[in-house]
């Protein structure tokens, strides 16, 4: 196995999770160790069914995928969006059944045992709601400083959020499980926040999807056809756009490159009980904010850069 750029990438995979995927698998510096998947986009098993299928398409079916949680910490799971991701998680383009399985471990303990094994030499990508991280910090607080990092795809602070939802100003991954949010954040973890601030801006055309099928391996054709799904969701949300957003790929390119973006580094809390404000990330601004939950907030990014990093990687896939 290569050396490199280590990562776990917590995922509910989702069109976009399998993008993030595919990117880290094509980058020569990415190191990924396993993944741990979880409720979201779709259910909890469609999730690690749709990982393993992926991973086996893309030649890596050693990489262990590990089951997380099937519903937030304190609500019940909401059924996920079918009307984004398809009804399989996958644009409704069925993959091969998985000939692998998940491993014997339940994923907040994978992240636990990785964390222990591997201290300061592993990012966690959470790019998906926050209940596994949450759970394994729940239960062994130390790991949260024995990650290099964690970041998180979540936040919005100036772009409007979700639609769909009552509360204006909230990314889909924190509205999931807004009380996980907050334990992360106040874990004392090094924490980077790559939002809709950023990945709203992050775009994938038509064009590109003909592109990256056209040169393109099973695993990135497979993808490319989810993803006209995806693409056709966002331009019925926004009428007029002729894009769709790279959210959870973008968090991966930025974990590995963040010269990539310009951040503002503040104190942050979640909110978890406002109607109009549940799962929103408040920033702090003020001197005497609380300095013991400081989040790197993505604010600006070289977008040319990325979206040519991003089609060479899944290409190569």
């Amino acid at each position: 196995m290569k050396d490199g750029f280590r990562i776990v990438l917590d995922v509910d995979t989702g069109i976009d999770d399998a993008l993030a995927i595919l990117y880290a698998l094509g980058r020569e510096n990415i190191r990924l160790e396993a993944l741990t998947t979880i409720y979201g986009n779709t259910d909890v098993d469609t999730a690690t069914r749709n990982s393993l299928q992926l991973l086996e398409l893309a030649g890596r079916p050693d990489i262990p995928v590990a089951r997380g949680v099937s519903r937030p910490l304190t609500q019940p799971f909401n059924g996920g969006a079918p009307h984004v991701h398809g009804d399989n998680g996958f644009g409704n383009y069925d993959m091969d059944p998985p000939t692998t399985r998940a491993v014997d471990i339940w994923g907040p303990d994978m992240l636990i045992e990785l964390a222990r094994k591997y201290p300061g030499e592993i990012t966690l990508l959470a790019v998906s709601p926050m209940t596994n991280v949450a759970q394994a910090i729940m239960k062994a607080p130390d790991i949260a400083t024995k990650f290099s990092a964690i970041v998180m795809m979540g936040s919005t602070l100036s772009h409007f959020g979700i639609g769909g939802v009552v509360p204006p100003m909230v990314d889909a991954n924190f509205h999931n499980d807004p009380e996980a949010a907050r334990i992360v954040l106040h874990s004392g973890a090094r924490l980077v926040a790559v939002g809709m601030d950023v990945t709203m801006h992050a775009k994938l055309r038509a064009t590109d999807i003909e592109a990256i099928s056209a040169k393109g391996g099973p695993a990135a054709k497979a993808a490319m056809e989810a993803s006209r799904f995806y693409l056709a969701a966002y331009e019925g949300f926004y009428p007029g756009t002729d894009y769709c957003g790279l959210h959870d790929p973008l968090a991966v390119a930025l974990a590995e490159l963040p010269a990539l973006a310009t951040y503002e580094t503040l104190s942050a809390d979640i909110e978890c009980a406002g109607t109009l404000t549940r799962g929103q990330m408040l920033p702090d601004r003020r001197p005497s904010a609380p300095k013991e939950r400081m989040v790197d907030v993505a604010t600006d990014v070289d977008y040319d850069r990325f979206a040519k990093l991003f089609a060479a990687a899944v290409a190569a896939q």
